[in-house]
């Protein structure tokens, strides 16, 4: 998920994860309604979500904790 302030941020978020190689769909949310409803309250906040919809990981802001994310939802599929 992104929210991105006063840029088009799907641009941004493509490079990050070309950069990290990081694969999979990638959720926008412009109007921050998702942001929202999972209580974010600051950015960067990275939400994992696994093929089911099911979050994973909520607030991985620093790139270790994201790769430990990933990681973990790699090993269960």
């Amino acid at each position: 998920m992104d929210i991105w302030e006063g840029t088009e941020p799907r641009p941004e978020v493509e490079r990050f994860c070309d950069m990290w190689g990081i694969k999979g769909p990638i959720l926008l949310d412009p109007e921050a309604k998702l942001a929202g409803e999972l209580g974010v309250r600051g950015v960067p906040t990275n939400v994992v979500v696994d093929a089911d919809g099911t979050v994973r990981e909520f607030g991985a802001a620093r790139l270790d904790e994201l790769e430990r994310a990933i990681e973990s939802l790699q090993a269960r599929a």
